[in-house]
C-alpha cells in the first residue's frame, strides 16, 4: 500500500514442549523441538519488529507466559492477542476481520519461515496496491504470509489446513468470494528434519535460506 495505515500481525502457537513442532521429533526431544519453536517465534518477532513498515502484533492460541513470549513483546512487538476460532481459517480470519478495523492493510505471517525478510513484506503491501488479497506461497503447498485489504466470509472455508493443497484450495475460495489475489515469490518454513537442516545450513553461510 502507497497510502494508508499497515498492520503486521504475526501467529504462534504458545511455546509447550510436545504440542509444537512436532515433527521434528522423529530427531529430536520434545523439548528440543520446542527451543527450535521459540528460535523461529523469536526470529520472526525481531523481523516484524524492526520493519518501518507498520505496527506488528503477537497472536498466540493460548494465554500464558512464557520467557520466549516475553522477549518477543520486549523487541516492540504489541500484544499478546488471543486468536479465536475452531480451526487456523477462523482464526486467521478474525485476526484478519480485526485487523482491517483498524488499518487499511494488514500482512499476517506464521512462525514458522525463516526467510521472511521487511523486502519480503514490503513486497506484500505493495501487491495490496492491485490485489484485495496476496499470498507468499511455501514449498510444501501451503502459504507463509497472507494479506488483505479486502475479506468475505467464507474465503477460508473447509480449506484442509496442513494438506499439500492449502494454497491451490485458498486461491479457489478467493476466487469464489470474488476477491482479487497476487502471489510472491515462494519460501520454505521450518517443519521437518529436513527445513532445520536447510534453515541451519543457511545459518552458517550467514543467508536467509530463501533460495
Amino acid at each position: 500500500m502507497s497510502r494508508g495505515k499497515r498492520l503486521l500481525q504475526q501467529f504462534a502457537r504458545y511455546p509447550e514442549p510436545g504440542k509444537v513442532k512436532t515433527r521434528l521429533q522423529s530427531e529430536l526431544s520434545a523439548k528440543e523441538a520446542c527451543a527450535v519453536h521459540e528460535e523461529l517465534l523469536l526470529h520472526t518477532a525481531s523481523t516484524l519488529a524492526a520493519t518501518k513498515l507498520g505496527p506488528a502484533e503477537l497472536w498466540l492460541d493460548r494465554w500464558g507466559e512464557h520467557e520466549a513470549l516475553s522477549a518477543a513483546l520486549s523487541l516492540g512487538m504489541s500484544g499478546p492477542y488471543l486468536q479465536t476460532g475452531d480451526d487456523l481459517g477462523d482464526r486467521m480470519y478474525a485476526a484478519l476481520t480485526e485487523g482491517l478495523s483498524r488499518a487499511d492493510a494488514v500482512v499476517l505471517v506464521g512462525s514458522d519461515c525463516p526467510a521472511l525478510s521487511e523486502s519480503y513484506l514490503a513486497a506484500a503491501f505493495t501487491a495490496l496496491d492491485c490485489a484485495d488479497v496476496v499470498l507468499g506461497p511455501a514449498d510444501d503447498g501451503g502459504f507463509v504470509l497472507i494479506g488483505c485489504t479486502r475479506l468475505c466470509e467464507g474465503m477460508f472455508r473447509d480449506v484442509p489446513w496442513g494438506g499439500a493443497q492449502v494454497l491451490q484450495e485458498t486461491q479457489k475460495r478467493l476466487r469464489q468470494a470474488k476477491l482479487s489475489s497476487g502471489l510472491l515469490s515462494g519460501l520454505y518454513d521450518v517443519d521437518t528434519p529436513a527445513d532445520l537442516q536447510r534453515w541451519r545450513s543457511a545459518q552458517r553461510l550467514g543467508v536467509s535460506g530463501d533460495s
